[in-house]
């Protein structure tokens, strides 16, 4: 009787277990990028992604917290704890891929691209820029150059011709500070330390009058600096020249001495100046009001940089990657989430709704970038010189403390331009530019 009750109780057991439903718990990944947190790419394509991923990857559930904002900000905590495997996936520039790299934090994906079906899809040159020493560290959703805008309603009301070249750019920037006596200053720059964008806007400058050439070579075992005195003071005098000439009515503002990438675009938005540097995802800010709407799908024409006397059509290529967290618990999920990140349809509408460039080919011959905008953009691309893969975070902060000593009046051009000279080649000598 006592076996008998237990075999029954075993029975009832097993049925019970047997009639459960279970359920497989996701896998829980981490995603950090700039533009879902500081708004330069829409809410409406934010609410579609987070839609999107869940149908994609129905066992994985994406964190809806995207990272600390700003590149800077995300660098320095990405360096602090990547070990702990979060974030799984982050989104960064080229620039901090190889200082990722150079830290060992991300992960290798060459035989993860190699093997995937779509990787012919991309343009070759995106993926050149986002591999060091033969390997692939990231996927690239994103490529632009540096160009310039300008507003056509104020050169056609004026009668201005648009600037080529880096004089004229100087006189006619401070001419329409003279002209608007002062509401509407011609020319704007970033200069803030650990800025990426004025780190940007300076390496097109010295693109120009390198002549496409990098800033930095490898030769015997190690880097070395590729830039003369003469031409890091020519880039400071524009600087100097953009700030003071013919003052109080120069080109740029004063006060914004130190400004970051926020005075630049949501400025130029509100109507604040004539011409800025700038790259082509500012169109997501069309949608900020009625006044920037106008300006940029009315108002706004789209050329090259202006260029020194003797240099070249040169201009920053930017290629953003989306980078796998080498200590990520889960890098076979990552990979996945990867994937769909720069899918054909999800980085066309992402790249869409920012304005920029996909650098897939299919994702370029989509409706969406038919447009007189993806364009003009389009044909700036073959101006666009990539980075070398050096750890630039040391470079670029001396860069833009010369910079700053200048638009300060602490150093002369010439001064700064000796200084930076001389840290930049002491950085390479040391070899803590990489390998």
């Amino acid at each position: 009787m006592r076996k008998g009750l237990v075999v029954m109780l075993v029975a009832l057991v097993a049925l019970a277990t047997f009639s459960l439903p279970t359920y497989a718990t996701p896998t829980k990944l981490t995603f950090w990028n700039m533009p879902f947190t500081t708004g330069e790419v829409l809410s409406d394509y934010v609410k579609w992604w987070q839609k999107e991923v869940k149908k994609a990857l129905p066992d994985v559930e994406v964190s809806k917290y995207y990272g600390p904002g700003q590149y800077d900000a995300i660098m320095k905590s990405f360096v602090v704890q990547a070990r702990t495997g979060k974030p799984d996936v982050v989104e960064g520039l080229t620039e901090q891929l190889a200082v990722y790299v150079k830290m060992g934090l991300i992960a290798d994906l060459t035989k993860y691209f190699n093997s995937w079906k779509e990787k012919d899809k991309f343009l070759p040159n995106a993926i050149a820029a986002c591999t060091v020493n033969g390997k692939l560290y990231g996927i690239p959703y994103n490529i632009n150059v540096r160009g310039m805008l300008y507003r056509k309603d104020i050169f056609k009301k004026y009668h201005l011709s648009v600037p080529k070249t880096w004089k004229e750019l100087i006189k006619t920037a401070a001419l329409i500070t003279r002209l608007t006596n002062g509401k509407i200053h011609g020319f704007d720059f970033c200069s803030a330390v650990n800025e990426p964008r004025a780190f940007q806007e300076f390496i097109s400058w010295f693109d120009q009058i390198n002549n496409k050439k990098q800033m930095f070579v490898y030769k015997g075992g190690k880097w070395k600096l590729n830039a003369k005195v003469s031409q890091f003071e020519k880039i400071f005098k524009l600087y100097y020249d953009l700030t003071f000439y013919k003052a109080p009515y120069s080109a740029f503002d004063p006060n914004n001495r130190g400004g970051a990438w926020q005075q630049e675009d949501l400025g130029y938005v509100a109507g604040k100046y004539a011409m800025v540097p700038m790259g082509p995802w500012i169109w997501g800010h069309r949608n900020d009001n009625k006044v920037a709407k106008a300006i940029l799908e009315e108002k706004t024409g789209v050329t090259s940089l202006p260029i020194p006397e003797g240099g070249v059509k040169a201009a920053y290529l930017e290629v953003k990657p989306i980078m796998l967290n080498k200590y990520s618990k889960h890098p076979a999920k990552a990979w996945e989430l990867i994937k769909f990140i720069t899918s054909k349809t999800a980085m066309g509408k992402w790249d869409a709704a920012e304005g920029v460039l996909p650098p897939r080919k299919d994702t370029l011959a989509m409706p969406e970038f038919q447009n007189w905008w993806a364009k003009a953009w389009g044909e700036r691309l073959p101006e666009g010189v990539g980075l070398a893969p050096i750890n630039w975070a040391p470079v670029e902060y001396a860069i833009l403390t010369a910079l700053n000593t200048v638009i300060y009046k602490v150093n002369t051009p010439h001064e700064a331009a000796v200084w930076l000279h001389n840290k930049l080649s002491g950085m390479a000598d040391k070899g803590i530019l990489g390998k």
